[in-house]
């Protein structure tokens, strides 16, 4: 692993590792070496959407062959094919479309959540912020949503378990707010608030 870590590769690292338990329910320790492999595919700004989509083939092959899936180290082959297709599909590729860069914000909006009814107004002007062109500070936001589930059961759960199956080394304070953080987003689809 080279240099720090921060808060966009523990988001990056953390949402997969939430898509593989959410979406196949396979979760397993996550070592240092599982780790390291997430943090490069972060380095070399594979998308989300490439990874994702590496997995769940990874994972219909393991259940067809009745494989257990114990480390991320298996997935390393098919998400470097899909990446390297990516590219070399992308070269030379114009972008034509011009896509609403707010529709997830104002479909967020549109129909928001009955149980963050209580941050409403608070999500309305950060997002009101946004669309401005302004950067506003998501860290109060932020405390206010985890200040509001702090006594959810299910996200205390999946934390906890998250916790007790990262290395050691990787249970900090920060690890443990993402987390919850990415998982309440996920929850709620709310749109990205860094």
């Amino acid at each position: 692993m080279s240099g720090g870590t921060g808060a966009d590769d523990y988001d990056y690292i953390i949402r997969i590792i939430q898509y593989l338990d959410q979406r196949h329910g396979i979760h397993f320790f996550i070592s240092s070496r599982d780790f390291d492999i997430l943090y490069r595919w972060w380095e070399k700004r594979i998308p989300e959407p490439v990874i994702r989509e590496a997995l769940d083939r990874v994972v219909e092959r393991s259940r067809l062959r009745e494989k257990p899936l114990e480390r991320f180290s298996v997935f390393s082959n098919e998400v470097r094919r899909a990446h390297l297709s990516l590219l070399t599909l992308d070269i030379g590729r114009q972008r034509s479309e011009t896509a609403d860069e707010y529709f997830e914000i104002k479909n967020f909006i549109a129909q928001f959540p009955p149980p963050l009814e209580f941050m409403k107004a608070d999500f309305a002007d950060f997002f009101e912020k946004v669309m401005r062109g302004e950067a506003p500070d998501a860290v109060p936001l932020q405390e206010r949503l985890l200040a509001g589930f702090r006594d959810d059961g299910e996200l205390n759960a999946k934390t906890a378990w998250f916790l007790k199956n990262i290395s050691p080394a990787m249970r900090k304070p920060e690890i443990e707010r993402k987390y919850r953080l990415n998982y309440l987003a996920g929850r709620f689809a709310i749109p990205v608030l860094d």
